[in-house]
């Protein structure tokens, strides 16, 4: 018996490398993981306030509505009307087991397949996987590194064909911590209206901003006519990326994508119901300046912080630093190395040295290539010494 086709193409770097990772493990050896982004993983913790609130609601076993009872809604709608200053209703919201679902059904409710959806270059895998699943074309449109990752309007005003049906953008970026200005937000959403397309704003990292000089922009409050949908959730600005705690909520003052967005709707029913505890504990700890987003951020620059400096000493990594979030992208200059690909760069970097990156072409082909993605979330041990053996595999690849 064969697997399908669609399933057979299908790959998520971030996880498919872990196998090879999990290898060496089962072989006795200690690895160093820099590949997932989970908090919980090393020194973070889920917020006490949500601690509490699954214990209150541990007895809550019943199913809800499909799309989030509707005080989960309605705890959803208030926080990202207090955030950004904008109109949402419950209505408007869809609470979804963790924003991988919440792409899944957007991928099969507003496309068909052969349709196309434009994804940023590089791009969160997850959205590529989705394509795959859903017989969807994902086109990467190109982030210019040299400017700070910002989409390239020209390249995505070039892709656009008769089949586009979404345009993904990632803001703050994973995987490269980038951060876009109002001007570049504005402009992209010109170039969604002149063709009348969908925009799907995946903003799960919108707290995590490190620097006091830059500012971050939700689309929701400047997308005026261009119907729009807000992907976030508790994953990384909550630290409860276990929970599968999500949701979606769409601004769409004329009505243009009531039906797909129903459809949406129509998947959540027959997956019948997110996990009702879950929901209830999580959505009731939202509040603008929690209790553990200065210490988190905090902890997060500085290892931001530690690991440029020690990419700084490397003359075979170059880097644009990241914004926010807790991802770096750094470039790999192979002519200055043994390898031919990223992909063989990080796996023979595993294999000798035991510490496991993401190849940069797992993120895209195209725009990807010759990168590697690292997380930075373990205690600054940890991090010390990984960097430390990959200077040293550096000097010995040379």
């Amino acid at each position: 018996m064969e697997i399908s086709n669609r399933i057979d193409s299908m790959t998520y770097a971030i996880r498919d490398v872990q196998q090879a990772a999990n290898k060496l493990k089962s072989q006795g050896h200690d690895i160093l993981y820099f590949n997932i982004g989970d908090p919980n993983k090393f020194d973070f913790d889920v917020p006490e306030t949500m601690q509490q609130n699954l214990k209150k609601y541990v007895n809550s076993g019943h199913y809800s509505d499909s799309v989030g009872e509707i005080r989960v809604r309605q705890n959803i709608a208030n926080y990202e009307n207090s955030k950004y200053n904008i109109s949402v209703s419950p209505e408007d919201v869809i609470f979804t087991q963790g924003v991988s679902e919440g792409i899944l059904y957007l991928f099969l409710s507003y496309c068909n397949p052969g349709d196309r959806v434009l994804v940023p270059g590089p791009t969160y895998p997850a959205y590529e996987s989705a394509g795959a699943i859903t017989q969807v074309e994902t086109v990467a449109y190109r982030c210019i590194e040299e400017e700070g990752w910002i989409p390239d309007l020209d390249d995505i005003r070039n892709k656009i064909t008769d089949k586009t049906k979404l345009i993904i953008l990632i803001n703050p970026n994973n995987p490269t911590g980038a951060v876009y200005s109002e001007k570049t937000l504005k402009g992209l959403i010109d170039v969604i209206g002149e063709h009348d397309l969908t925009l799907v704003s995946d903003e799960i990292y919108d707290k995590q901003i490190l620097d006091d000089n830059v500012s971050f922009h939700s689309v929701s409050n400047l997308t005026k006519d261009v119907p729009s949908i807000i992907l976030n959730g508790f994953s990384k600005n909550y630290l409860a990326p276990g929970w599968r705690a999500a949701y979606m909520y769409s601004i769409d003052t004329e009505n243009k994508m009531s039906d797909p967005y129903e459809g949406i709707r129509k998947l959540c029913r027959v997956r019948l119901s997110p996990n009702t505890a879950i929901s209830l504990a999580a959505t009731e700890a939202l509040e603008l300046n929690p209790p553990h987003l200065k210490p988190m951020l905090k902890k997060i620059k500085d290892r931001r912080d530690l690991v440029l400096k020690r990419f700084d000493e490397m003359s075979a990594i170059s880097v644009i630093p990241p914004k926010a979030a807790f991802y770096i992208f750094p470039k790999i200059h192979l002519d200055q190395t043994k390898f031919q690909t990223d992909k063989e760069f990080v796996l023979k970097l595993l294999e000798s040295k035991k510490i496991l990156f993401v190849h940069g072409s797992g993120f895209g082909e195209e725009y990807g290539n010759s990168h590697f993605r690292m997380v930075y979330l373990p205690q600054p041990d940890i991090l010390e010494d990984g960097l430390s053996r990959l200077a040293d595999f550096l000097k010995e690849n040379k």
